[in-house]
């Protein structure tokens, strides 16, 4: 579980490297994407629930009989909220996460999109359909206008909260015994200090800061070896987004980087694209295929 520390802290910094509110909303929204299609991170969250809402039960389970009861069980709730993940998950899940995945895989036009999707990725100045009222689009407008500090604020809190998590389940979970006949030894010997690599009979430098050697290094750190094409192409620059021609420069990336590791161009090598998703590195004794 620790290799999603290094994915969540990747669209984190993203997150904060924002140029404009709508960007920010959209790295919010696919930062907290990780967490919705991660199972183990899930696993994570409905522990949290369920802590949560045992813990709001003893609070809350009797009725207070006095304003000084009722101050302490609120006191007791805030401490609760403070330090449990799922609710410092639950204002970027409902207010950001939600209506932009809504928006995202949406084939409406327009003028039929939720309107807090729309505030977020438009902006209220260029939102042009006439189905909502300016009263009730201002209305709207509250939670994000000039309200990115307060969704920074959350994201510091919960993430935060879910590297702890991550950390502590690791140290929890006994690693599985694996015989030594059975242990995998990946083909690729590489030096994350220096950029040394070794691959069959080529031997090689990757300059630190070059594309060829970021690329190696997220595909090589990401789970299950797969990256998807943004984490990819914001690894080597953060504040770019996922376009047709970002993708083909990516494709360029790996393919210089199969020269230097000498695979030739039209045979088989180890980096597979996953149409649709990104890259996986697949290594000689896997019978893993294309998806």
């Amino acid at each position: 579980m620790p290799s999603f520390i290094d994915s969540l802290k990747l669209r984190y910094d993203t997150v904060f490297q924002s140029d404009t509110d709508s960007r920010f909303y959209q790295n919010l929204h696919h930062y907290y994407d990780l967490v919705e299609k991660t199972p183990e991170l899930q696993a994570l969250l409905r522990a949290s629930q369920e802590e949560y809402a045992e813990k709001h039960w003893e609070i809350h389970k009797e009725k207070s009989k006095t304003e000084e009861e009722a101050d302490v069980k609120d006191e007791l709730t805030y401490r609760l909220e403070r330090f449990n993940l799922y609710a410092a998950s639950a204002t970027i899940y409902v207010r950001v996460y939600l209506p932009i995945e809504d928006y995202k895989h949406s084939s409406e036009p327009e003028d039929k999109q939720d309107p807090v999707a729309l505030l977020m990725m438009l902006g209220i100045k260029n939102i042009k359909t006439t189905r909502w009222c300016q009263k009730t689009l201002k209305l709207y407008n509250k939670w994000f206008d000039g309200k990115r500090p307060l969704y920074e604020k959350e994201l510091r809190q919960f993430h935060l909260l879910l590297v702890d998590a991550i950390e502590k389940t690791a140290k929890t979970t006994p690693a599985p015994e694996q015989s030594k006949s059975t242990e995998r030894k990946l083909p690729i010997d590489f030096n994350y200090r220096t950029g040394d690599f070794a691959y069959k009979n080529v031997a090689g430098t990757l300059t630190p800061k070059s594309q060829e050697y970021i690329v190696l290094k997220t595909l090589l750190g990401s789970n299950d070896y797969l990256a998807t094409y943004i984490e990819l192409i914001q690894a080597v620059r953060p504040m770019t987004t996922d376009t047709k021609s970002q993708r083909a420069d990516l494709a360029k990336t790996i393919l210089r980087l199969k020269g230097k590791m000498g695979m030739p161009e039209r045979t088989a090598d180890i980096f597979l694209n996953v149409k649709g998703t990104g890259y996986r590195l697949v290594f000689p004794d896997s019978n893993r295929k294309a998806e």
